[in-house]
């Protein structure tokens, strides 16, 4: 294995002892570790490395040159002993401790906080320490303490996330957005935190949760939608949006929606901006999935339907000019 590669195969196999991977990475990882017994004892020495990380209490305290120094010394005291020891391991040993002045590479390798970013084009699916899965919208971030150390399993959430919780009643979930605070033990529901209005909207689908804001707490049961207005006001009401989790199912679904929610779905979905000259077109319904499709063939299934012509006004502005109801 070249510097590059074991590079690479480091971080990686890093982030796996984070849970921090996509499916596709897991299954390269664990193949990998399968292939020969070097490999297996390569991961062996990084995961006992990375064990040991969780024991070091305060890294800001560590004087990087010091330890390096100590490090050097007791490498070459080492070689002019020439004894039997593994090469492989002396090297991430020399990675880590270079790697405790790197401020990227110390969250990775060291920090007790994970942090899982959402990138865009991709599913952005994440397992929990707990077995929990979460899907964060792109852009989206969330932040745990590696391994759910404590009482209870605590994460900040940045954007919005579909969560699917593993049940533990000793050991509650929560997840903090803004000023809000969700407490489950085992359920699904969609959190989203608004950073530009300051609203978080949590709609839940299974089981029961527990939602507090400023001192103010209400419980949910499948089907509600609750509000934190920036003021602090809480807002609890039945769910009637069908696609308030379609970023993550791919699926926008109408059952005689009135064309002004539709055309708000599909502006939230696309990132578009969608301009309806005729108000009687916006009283129309629709009844319909788009599963996956591309903008511009909802646009087309829309102007076949209601016989409608929208023009392009720039990339992400388009107004739609008529429009009739169907009979």
């Amino acid at each position: 294995m070249n510097i590059e590669q074991e590079d690479h195969i480091l971080q990686l196999l890093t982030r796996y002892l984070q849970n921090n991977v996509q499916d596709d990475e897991r299954k390269f990882v664990e193949n990998w570790i399968a292939e020969s017994e070097s490999n297996t004892t390569y991961f062996e020495n990084v995961k006992r490395i990375w064990n040991t990380s969780e024991d070091i209490g305060d890294f800001d305290k560590i004087n990087v040159d010091e330890q390096w120094d100590k490090f050097e010394s007791g490498i070459i005291a080492l070689e002019n002993k020439k004894p039997k020891f593994n090469k492989v391991y002396l090297r991430i040993a020399a990675s880590i401790v270079l790697l405790i002045g790197l401020g990227f590479y110390f969250n990775s390798f060291f920090n007790t906080e994970v942090t899982l970013i959402a990138k865009a084009g991709t599913e952005n699916r994440f397992i929990l320490p707990d077995n929990s899965s979460v899907w964060l919208n792109e852009g989206s971030q969330l932040t745990y303490k590696k391994g759910f150390k404590g009482d209870s399993r605590l994460l900040n959430l940045k954007g919005e996330g579909f969560f699917e919780v593993t049940k533990n009643p000793d050991k509650p979930f929560v997840v903090i957005a803004n000023t809000t605070q969700t407490r489950v033990l085992g359920t699904s529901f969609n959190l989203k935190n608004n950073v530009n209005t300051k609203e978080v909207e949590l709609v839940l689908v299974t089981g029961s949760v527990e939602f507090l804001s400023n001192n103010h707490k209400k419980i949910l049961v499948p089907g509600d939608k609750i509000t934190a207005m920036a003021s602090g006001k809480l807002v609890k009401a039945a769910n009637e949006n069908l696609n308030f989790s379609s970023w993550k199912s791919g699926m926008l679904r109408f059952e005689k929606t009135s064309i002004e929610q539709v055309i708000k779905d599909i502006e939230l979905y696309y990132n578009k901006n969608l301009i309806i000259e005729s108000q009687e077109f916006a009283n129309c319904t629709l009844t319909t999935i788009f599963d996956n499709e591309s903008f511009e063939n909802v646009l087309e299934t829309l102007k076949i339907l209601f016989d409608l012509t929208y023009e392009k006004v720039d990339s992400n502005t388009i107004t739609i000019k008529g429009g009739e109801c169907n009979s």
